[in-house]
């Protein structure tokens, strides 16, 4: 019996947020001016790692990034509780970091879906 085989290798990274070191996973080109990551947020009790499959069937070679949530995956866990406008936060901290005043793509998958919808509310300029 074979495993499953990724077509596109994920890289992996980490960066500084509000405090807190959040693991990062990329596939496709790096983020750059010229072309917005698509944003991949993944749901509760999950990884970023769960878009493998997703990041395959794209045809286009789009730079996506899928952060871990703060406390979920290989991201560190805050000291002081859990408030869900913390992770709003966290992904407009992370969205200055890889697209700065460029509009961006979300792809949510439940909580993460909660967050893209949100984030959409009250920064409808940031979302493409």
């Amino acid at each position: 019996m074979s495993g499953y085989r990724p077509r596109r290798a994920p890289r992996r990274g980490s960066v500084r947020l509000r405090g807190l070191r959040t693991h990062l996973t990329f596939w496709g080109p790096a983020p750059s001016g010229s072309c917005a990551p698509v944003f991949l947020l993944h749901g509760f009790l999950d990884t970023g790692d769960t878009f493998q499959f997703l990041a395959d069937a794209f045809e286009a070679d789009l730079p996506l990034v899928a952060p871990d949530w703060r406390g979920f995956g290989r991201s560190a866990w805050p000291q002081d509780g859990y408030w869900f406008p913390d992770y709003i936060a966290d992904l407009d901290a992370l969205l200055e970091v890889y697209s700065p005043g460029q509009p961006v793509r979300l792809v949510g998958h439940s909580m993460g879906g909660n967050i893209a919808s949100l984030y959409a509310g009250i920064r409808p300029e940031r979302v493409r």
